[in-house]
């Protein structure tokens, strides 16, 4: 348990440390954590920490997974509802509430597409826009791929006979499939690439990475949402 809290993510503005710090209602103890090792007690997160923080992982584009998801099921093992079964009301409660937040933030991290918007909208204090328009280039692509399952949503709903023609949207719908992972592939390439950029830049210097940063959020969103739509067709067709 000493380890979940000694590998936290400090800060050096003390005041912002001690802001994501909550006091133990039992000790009195200063704790930043789900859980006070100096009586063993549950505790709920400071409104002020982020999910990064609550992670233990660094607060950038890029991130850890393995270490997030180590850091996760730690922290999972401390808080879980199972092992406050014979604890008050109260105390239940709250150990639900904690473990469903820290699903949230390891869901949330865990996901490029997602990760990308929450660290925009903490960085600038709020939520990402909503993506309503991709690149040229994702859209024209977009466009052609929603075509082909358009196709071959109205073949299945005439019957879906004719084992040629449903091989050969079959096919259409993985290629397209395997050229948009491709797309996300040389996306995250770039988020990467702002990545590097962004530790070496002081925070008040991190603007205009953030708008790139909110452009390729778009791009995630649009091939999220195409090959949802690719899979869902070429499951049809099986």
């Amino acid at each position: 348990m000493d380890e979940i809290v000694s590998n936290s993510v400090h800060t050096d503005d003390p005041d912002e440390e001690m802001a994501r710090k909550v006091k133990c209602e039992s000790c009195g103890s200063s704790v930043e954590g789900f859980f006070c090792v100096d009586c063993h007690t549950i505790l709920p997160f400071s409104k002020e920490t982020d999910y990064f923080t609550m992670m233990q992982v660094e607060k950038r584009p890029c991130i850890d997974l393995n270490k997030l998801k180590e850091n996760y099921l730690k922290i999972s093992e401390v808080i879980h509802p199972d092992k406050y079964y014979n604890a008050s009301a109260d105390v239940k409660e709250l150990a639900l509430a904690c473990s469903s937040l820290l699903n949230k933030a390891y869901s949330t991290l865990r996901d490029p597409k997602e990760r990308i918007k929450y660290l925009i909208s903490i960085e600038t204090d709020k939520e990402a826009p909503v993506s309503n328009r991709a690149s040229a280039g994702t859209m024209e692509f977009f466009i052609e791929a929603s075509d082909v399952c358009n196709e071959a949503d109205t073949f299945i709903k005439k019957g879906g006979s004719g084992e040629d023609k449903k091989r050969e949207l079959r096919n259409r719908l993985k290629e397209y499939k395997k050229e948009s992972q491709g797309k996300w592939n040389n996306v995250l390439k770039d988020i990467d690439k702002i990545d590097n950029e962004w530790v070496a830049v002081l925070s008040k210097e991190r603007k205009p990475l953030l708008r790139r940063l909110l452009v390729l959020s778009h791009e995630l969103s649009y091939l999220t949402k195409l090959q949802s739509m690719l899979d869902e067709m070429m499951i049809a067709l099986s």
